[in-house]
């Protein structure tokens, strides 16, 4: 089966490419060649350049016929162009959010919950109208479409999230120096991560599964942890002691201005969600507990 996967030099699309040639499948990558840290991982894999939202470049590229194509960053000018260009097409997939149905309606949230983007903002907002093309294109015209929603990804490749709901590379050190870092409220907002490896799997048990065409998938580890725990793990891998103070997230938002405002607003915010659906849909099972990703984070970033 011939795969095209735009994006596939990035953290999760690499991991993406390489489970796919483990798995006998053969797998084209397609980026725009700007970014090249994860280029070594997947060298041997064939691979083309170009840009997905520029019409000349994908009759290029589709020129060449893909059974399934997998994006990891759409666009509604790449929808648009493969939906139009991309022949003898049997899959479409790409990597959507589970932050779009921030704040959850309950828990744990499930694919039913509505998904408008938190609080507005562009990045979640565009993510909804992405979802909401694809799944309308196959509602309306029978475009194979699946959507994945990861939470928060995490795993060796990337830095862990921080206290302030980013990724700052100084968390570790903080850590490591069993310095006092702030939680918003009362740290008891929950946290469900996913890492990458199962992340990337979930894309290949999706083409796999012809029934995952025209659904959506949340796709997390099997449980949620409060804030205050994700702390405690991060540290206690390191072998140190989480110191943690709590503040009202409008007192974090004034002490910390350089923090991205979004993001902190985020991590107060509850995430925890079923996987049910695409453990009964598609076979999935995580490899690890969200304790044991966790920890292997810290273990991998404290290494830098």
């Amino acid at each position: 089966m011939k795969v095209l996967l735009f994006g596939g030099t990035g953290w999760l699309g690499h991991n993406i490419a390489l489970n796919l040639r483990q798995h006998g499948y053969d797998v084209t990558i397609c980026s725009r060649g700007k970014k090249s840290t994860f280029t070594a991982a997947v060298e041997g894999i064939p691979a083309i350049q170009g840009d997905k939202s520029k019409a000349d470049d994908m009759r290029r590229i589709l020129a060449q016929q893909y059974e399934v194509i997998i994006d990891t960053v759409p666009t509604l000018a790449s929808i648009e162009l493969v939906a139009t260009l991309a022949k003898g097409l049997r899959h479409y997939i790409h990597c959507s959010s589970t932050g779009g149905y921030a704040p959850l309606p309950f828990l744990p949230c499930d694919e039913t919950a509505p998904y408008a983007g938190f609080c507005g903002t562009s990045g979640w907002k565009a993510k909804a109208d992405y979802d909401a093309n694809v799944l309308g294109r196959f509602c309306n015209g029978g475009f194979p479409a699946t959507v994945i929603r990861p939470c928060y990804i995490t795993g060796p490749g990337m830095l862990p999230l921080d206290n302030l709901g980013g990724r700052r590379q100084d968390f570790i050190a903080d850590l490591l120096a069993e310095k006092t870092l702030d939680l918003p409220d009362n740290g008891l907002a929950l946290l469900q991560p996913i890492h990458v490896f199962d992340l990337a799997v979930s894309f290949r048990l999706a083409l796999e599964n012809r029934r995952s065409i025209g659904q959506i998938y949340n796709i997390c580890l099997s449980h949620a942890v409060t804030l205050n725990k994700y702390l405690e793990l991060n540290a206690a891998a390191l072998g140190k002691q989480a110191r943690i103070s709590y503040l009202p997230l409008s007192e974090m938002l004034k002490k910390y201005p350089e923090a991205h405002d979004i993001g902190m607003r985020f991590l107060a915010t509850h995430m925890c969600f079923s996987i049910e659906k695409a453990v009964r849909d598609l076979g999935y099972r995580p490899h690890c507990t969200p304790e044991e990703a966790i920890a292997e984070t810290a273990r991998w970033a404290a290494q830098l």
